[in-house]
């Protein structure tokens, strides 16, 4: 006898550069960001990206720390910046269907850097949970 038994799969895959906003201004009235992950799913296989709100977060607020001080940005799933991203549970994953190759989806970002706020490099992390 000879068997097999097949499953669905999915695995994410993110551009080696991480999302940067570059260099901006003190009292940018905004800055934007743009990035892509991919993901490889079985094909019509439905799956959710989710994303946590970082290890600087107040609740759904997500910010980059340098030192104490921090620069608020949120990340969204459409280029008009009207859908944020949430992690995995919050209903406002980004959402596909496989179809047995890769897939790249945008991440968009948006930061507002105000007057007063102290130069340096600011970070966070933030990670992805593909759920299928």
């Amino acid at each position: 006898m000879v068997s097999v038994n097949v499953v669905a799969s999915c695995r994410l895959s993110v551009d080696t550069a991480a999302l940067s906003f570059g260099d901006v201004e003190q009292g940018t009235a905004g800055a934007n960001a743009r990035t892509e992950v991919g993901v490889t799913c079985s094909r019509d296989q439905p799956y959710a990206i989710g994303f946590s709100y970082g290890q600087n977060a107040e609740g759904t607020q997500r910010r980059m720390s340098s030192g104490s001080t921090e620069v608020e940005y949120q990340l969204y799933a459409d280029a008009s910046r009207s859908r944020p991203i949430g992690p995995r549970g919050s209903g406002s994953e980004l959402r596909g269907t496989g179809n047995g190759e890769q897939q790249h989806l945008p991440v968009y970002a948006r930061l507002d850097v105000g007057q007063n706020t102290p130069t340096g490099m600011y970070t966070d992390v933030v990670r992805m949970t593909v759920v299928w």
